[in-house]
């Protein structure tokens, strides 16, 4: 049943709507909400707070629905993926001409993924590493970048712990740049967070050595290449400089195209660009197929620039 405290009406809200309305995801909301409710509440009830400012009193509603719809697309892409072996799309081509390419179709992808950074049990485990593994290794005044903010929920959490961060986004999706702005406006951040509509393969041509922190979170797995976004991650940050990058393993979706199977492909990944690894978290959801031959995982790694060959 869902928790009836005044203390966080917006979740409290959330889960009765999911109930009457989606009572087929209830089970995986209880699971991330299961692992510390103190802490999960306190997380959801900021991340929906930001919602309400940004989309209005109808917001939890309408991205409940995108991120049942999300779930559900998950679902059946990584059953298909179980069938074939193999990814439905191997080119950025093909995902940009079917899926980005669609504002409608975009919003509600980006508000669906939104929730599922605390609402997907494993999903909540890689936030609290973000929270307390990537925030409290960066000073108050840290310059930030984002490569593909998305729905910017990251980088806006960041720079409201870290009160006189500043943060520079890039997308490729206009879509994301124009939702990435309302959470930031939402939050009270808008000032200090500047979002650019740009290819993240393209920042080779940033300022190089130009950031403090850098937060990547699961682009790596959209690319056709992605052993060039770590060079370029490591091209940003200065030596020392701390990054957050997450990924996705033997996971289907619709605009996944690199298949990684082993975590340590993204280790390796990052030590080819120059980042030394500090520490890594793999995270799985509680439930899978039966009988599955693949586990979907996400994976998050700390990571610093180095500043000699070795560390």
């Amino acid at each position: 049943m869902p928790t009836t405290t005044t203390q966080t009406p917006l979740l409290d809200r959330l889960f009765e709507y999911v109930e009457a309305e989606h009572p087929r995801s209830l089970r995986g909301l209880n699971e991330a909400r299961g692992q510390d409710p103190k802490r999960f509440a306190q997380i959801a009830e900021l991340y929906l707070r930001w919602l309400v400012e940004a989309r209005g009193e109808t917001g939890i509603g309408a991205a409940a629905d995108a991120f049942a719809q999300f779930s559900t697309d998950v679902n059946l892409a990584q059953a298909r993926y179980e069938r074939d072996g193999a990814y439905a799309n191997k080119t950025f081509a093909e995902v940009y001409q079917d899926h980005y390419s669609d504002a409608e179709a975009m919003d509600g992808y980006l508000w669906g993924i939104y929730l599922t950074n605390f609402l997907w049990a494993h999903h909540y485990q890689i936030m609290t590493f973000f929270q307390d593994r990537f925030m409290t290794r960066l000073g108050g005044e840290a310059r930030l970048v984002e490569i593909a903010p998305g729905h910017g929920g990251w980088g806006v959490w960041a720079l409201a712990h870290m009160r006189g961060a500043a943060l520079e986004g890039y997308d490729i999706s206009p879509q994301s740049i124009k939702i990435a702005n309302s959470v930031a406006e939402a939050a009270g951040v808008g000032g200090r967070a500047k979002y650019v509509e740009k290819d993240a393969l393209d920042l080779e041509k940033v300022d190089a050595e130009s950031a403090d922190g850098c937060i990547c979170s699961f682009l790596v797995e959209h690319l056709e290449d992605p052993q060039h976004l770590y060079k370029v991650i490591s091209h940003l940050l200065k030596p020392g400089g701390v990054g957050f990058i997450t990924g996705a393993l033997t996971a289907a979706q619709v605009d996944h195209i690199y298949e990684y199977r082993y975590e340590s492909e993204l280790v390796t990944m990052c030590e080819n660009a120059g980042l030394r690894v500090l520490e890594t978290l793999s995270a799985n959801p509680f439930r899978t197929l039966p009988k599955a031959k693949f586990m979907p995982r996400s994976m998050a790694l700390l990571v610093q620039k180095r500043v000699n060959a070795i560390y």
